[in-house]
């Protein structure tokens, strides 16, 4: 199947030439003519860049890739977005530039936007709202934001995605494949990135992102799992007026968690506000394993009450029940200072090698958190520990998934934003009885017993199988004569190789056996000679001659 998919993605990017000469031509003018050459793809480069290229060489090599995925356009953008959060691959610099990168697009006219709603609702826009303010509250690569009215009197965002993105986004993922290809063949250097999972991650998170109908079943699910904690709201949708490229949500009327001028003139109480999110935070990702996962404070609305209010769930993170299991465990280790434990965490998580250097590893991450231990816990950034030790692990070829970068970088936002809100804030203190309580619940006799019930059912298949294959193994071991065969590529190409080796060698006796032969037969007088020697003597050396050439021939294959 490699294959197959290889050369469609071939074939995609020559389909897509142009567009692909495009790409190559931007990363050249700012400065990446030579690994564009490297990659072998030289010839789609235009002849006139090296003026602009130079008036680049005082740039930064990351404000110039910064630059060049902002030029090149959404699909760029939003993986510029993704890098930032890889703080496991990339260094510092990289990543504080690709923070930088925003949407920014020209707004769609309203035209296209009443064409789009319409299209997709099947209905006038008049009757599906009594009213669309024309002019969108925001503009992004992939949609748009209208306010709006409901007949009923409700007020309403609209969120609208530009149309043929989803095409144009295809053919650029394509191509994005296609250079991780060549990125990784043509440069070497580039394989510890490991540019092709990078795609394919990206991929599967942007495709997510593009159908609003899975958008809409993230929110209900939050929505669902946050009844529990009653200050945090998440938009109400009219399921009626979406679609997998339109969203009719709630409109939220707050202030933002980031606006601190509107926080200070409100008197609002921060102190109440950072411990219903901590507590909303921890929930998420501990208890229910699907949380938000672009948090920031244009993201948070503080409304009304001191409640919290959340939107856009384009990008969400998921963490299975082990997974739940590992992160309590970590921040526990961090909690005790046992940095021995949150090695070991690590070394499972990201499935590492026996060959590891685990004792290596434990060292340079104990060297490097030094600096925490003996710090109370409100000193603490937990986010930002967490990120340098994952960085310690890709150095140890320990491979952390990139759906557990984006945890830790939500970790690190919201010690930030609780931060803002009360400099007293302190993130580990405030989870830490909820995380006590699940590293306590993964030993208690429910959880065990689940285990085992899980372990029973699994040995009970195994036992309705095992007498039958071991009745078939006794059966084939007797019909064999009690005689053990083993089967292995390895000794198959041994055998095969002794094979060759074995003709080799008789036709290297042959050969010396006919020089010799031709060597006896010169000091015979003969009257049949070829060039003034015996006939037999030039025979011998010729049949002796081609053999040998042809042994030398094979041999260089």
């Amino acid at each position: 199947m490699r294959w197959i998919q290889r050369g469609l993605q071939i074939g995609q990017a020559v389909k897509n030439v142009q567009r692909l000469r495009q790409i190559l031509g931007v990363f050249a003018k700012y400065g990446f003519a030579d690994v564009v050459i490297r990659m072998d793809l030289g010839k789609f480069l235009p002849s006139r860049l090296a003026s602009f290229a130079e008036s680049q060489a005082e740039i930064s090599t990351q404000e110039r890739l910064r630059k060049s995925f902002e030029e090149l356009g959404p699909t760029f953008v939003k993986l510029g977005q993704l890098l930032s959060t890889r703080s496991d691959l990339l260094p510092e610099p990289f990543i504080e530039e690709f923070t930088k990168l925003q949407d920014n697009v020209q707004p769609l006219s309203f035209e296209i936007v009443k064409e789009s709603i319409e299209k997709e609702l099947h209905k006038k826009l008049e009757e599906a709202y009594a009213f669309v303010d024309p002019t969108p509250l925001a503009a992004a690569s992939i949609g748009q934001v209208h306010e709006a009215r409901l007949h009923s009197g409700e007020k309403v965002v609209i969120k609208v995605q530009r149309p043929d993105i989803e095409r144009i986004i295809d053919n650029d993922i394509s191509l994005l494949a296609f250079l991780a290809g060549l990125l990784e063949k043509y440069i070497p250097e580039s394989r510890i990135f490991g540019p092709k999972i990078i795609v394919d991650e990206f991929f599967r998170t942007l495709s997510y992102e593009l159908d609003y109908i899975v958008e809409a079943n993230n929110m209900a699910k939050i929505a669902e799992n946050m009844k529990s904690i009653p200050e945090i709201l998440v938009p109400k949708i009219y399921h009626e007026l979406c679609t997998d490229k339109i969203l009719t949500l709630e409109k939220f009327e707050g202030i933002r968690v980031n606006d601190n001028k509107a926080l200070d003139a409100s008197g609002i109480d921060r102190r109440q506000i950072s411990i219903i999110g901590t507590k909303a935070f921890f929930k998420a990702v501990m208890i229910d394993g699907l949380f938000h996962g672009d948090l920031h404070g244009g993201n948070l609305f503080i409304l009304p009450g001191n409640r919290l209010g959340i939107i856009d769930f384009g990008m969400v993170g998921r963490l299975s029940e082990k997974s739940r299991d590992q992160l309590a465990n970590m921040v526990l280790s961090l909690m005790t200072e046992d940095y021995t434990n949150l090695c070991y965490q690590y070394a499972e998580l990201g499935a590492a090698s026996p060959a590891i250097d685990f004792e290596g590893f434990e060292r340079e991450v104990r060297n490097t958190l030094s600096p925490y231990v003996g710090l109370s816990l409100d000193k603490l950034n937990t986010g930002k520990i967490l990120i340098e030790a994952t960085k310690i692990a890709t150095k140890y070829q320990i491979k952390v998934p990139g759906d557990w970068m984006i945890v830790f970088k939500a970790i690190l936002t919201m010690e930030g934003m609780g931060k803002t809100l009360d400099p007293s804030f302190d993130l580990l203190t405030s989870g830490k009885d909820l995380v006590k309580d699940l590293v306590k619940n993964q030993y208690s006799i429910q959880k065990l017993s689940k285990d085992f019930l899980w372990v029973a059912k699994d040995l009970a298949a195994l036992f309705q199988v095992l007498p039958r294959q071991l009745r078939w193994m006794f059966r084939k071991f007797a019909s064999n004569d009690f005689v053990f065969e083993f089967k292995s590529p390895e000794l198959s190409e041994i055998r095969t190789q002794l094979d060759i080796n074995s003709r080799r060698m008789s036709l290297t006796l042959l050969v010396t056996g006919l020089f010799i032969a031709g060597s006896l037969s010169l000091q015979y007088n003969s009257e049949q000679k070829i060039l003034h020697y015996p006939m037999i003597a030039v025979i011998f050396f010729t049949l002796g001659g081609f053999i040998l050439l042809r042994l030398l021939l094979k041999s260089l294959k």
